[in-house]
């Protein structure tokens, strides 16, 4: 029973039944307070959506896959417990991707939900309930919105190329830093915009609406697991933002996401403008 090996199939399932049970939370929390509180500073916040659409996404997969572990963002009860000593697979979950623009009113956020087994990332789902578009990706499946099959954008240079990036930090020199890439980008790229929610950043890379995502400082496997799928799955490329493979454990995942054909000039642009002086 141990030994057992979920079928990629179950687990895109399991990824879609949980992001829609979290997405439900998001809609419904819309239009009711959003109990805003900090969770360590100014720049990080929680909501009753991020806690009660977590507890949601957490029932559906410990019901589907109790030999599981989850590697989620709420920091409550159980919600990064191993539910094995060996576990088979772990969930990354993030319930609400997005919680200064949610608690705000803007509804451009998401649930993103990815699964890891020995094979790497299998499977993952994004939901913008708002939108009502599903985004999802199993290991070797392609990457999909609804049932239209996703492809990166075909941009070749960062001067025709749409970029996104976001900070969340009350560092002063993780911002002065952020400042310097954002002007590097902005002289080198056809547009620069910081938007919010990585994980849906990362949703659009895969479908070809923005060319690249990348972020530091901010963003932890729960917010890339399933984009980095997606996108793998469409034709792109995502690393870690220094070079390397991207985390996908407890820590950072410092991010560069792109279609591909950018990727080395973004690279060497955000190399270039951090190492100037502040």
């Amino acid at each position: 029973m141990g030994s057992t090996v979920t079928p990629v199939s179950d687990l895109l399932d399991g990824a879609v039944a949980a992001a829609r049970a979290g997405g439900a939370v998001l809609v419904e929390g819309l239009r009711r307070p959003k109990q805003v509180e900090l969770k360590s500073e100014r720049a990080s916040i929680v909501t009753w959506a991020d806690v009660t659409a977590q507890a949601a996404i957490l029932d559906v997969i410990r019901e589907r896959f109790p030999g599981h572990a989850v590697l989620a963002e709420e920091d409550h009860p159980g919600a990064s417990r191993v539910e094995a000593a060996q576990p088979r697979a772990t969930w990354l979950v993030d319930p609400l991707d997005g919680t200064s623009n949610y608690a705000h009113g803007v509804p451009f956020a998401c649930t993103s939900v990815a699964v890891r087994d020995a094979g790497g990332l299998a499977a993952g789902a994004i939901l913008d309930p708002f939108r009502e578009e599903l985004f999802t990706a199993a290991r070797g499946g392609g990457a999909w919105l609804g049932d239209e099959r996703l492809a990166v954008s075909a941009v070749d240079s960062p001067g025709g190329a749409l970029v996104c990036t976001g900070i969340q930090s009350d560092d002063p020199d993780a911002i002065a830093a952020f400042g310097r890439r954002i002007v590097a980008l902005s002289r080198e790229c056809r547009g620069v915009r910081c938007v919010g929610s990585p994980a849906l950043c990362l949703a659009y890379v895969a479908a070809g609406r923005i060319d690249a995502f990348l972020e530091r400082d901010a963003t932890f496997a729960w917010d890339v697991g399933a984009g980095a799928l997606l996108i793998t799955e469409a034709g792109g490329r995502i690393e870690d933002l220094d070079g390397g493979p991207l985390n996908l454990g407890p820590g950072l995942a410092n991010v560069l996401a792109s279609n591909g054909g950018i990727h080395a000039a973004l690279a060497g642009i955000v190399r270039a403008a951090e190492v100037m002086p502040g």
